[in-house]
């Protein structure tokens, strides 16, 4: 059940990104929240768009070596 509830917000952020159109990298870059979801999401398997995956990737690997540069 927990689980449901979880995927929930990445199946609307789906749906509502626009017409098959992948959440792009800004987006993701702008909430944290949902880039969260989408990496669970690609890591237990629920999420099929192997393009969100990705950016979703890419942005976290990003974030994390800003940080790690001390650029935040």
């Amino acid at each position: 059940m927990k689980g449901i509830a979880a995927a929930l917000p990445v199946l609307a952020a789906t749906f509502l990104s626009g017409c098959g159109q992948p959440i792009g990298k800004a987006d993701l870059k702008s909430d944290p929240k949902l880039r969260a979801e989408i990496l669970a999401a690609c890591a237990n398997g629920t999420h099929t768009d192997a393009q969100e995956c990705s950016n979703a990737k890419d942005v976290e690997n990003a974030d994390k070596l800003e940080r790690s540069l001390g650029y935040k």
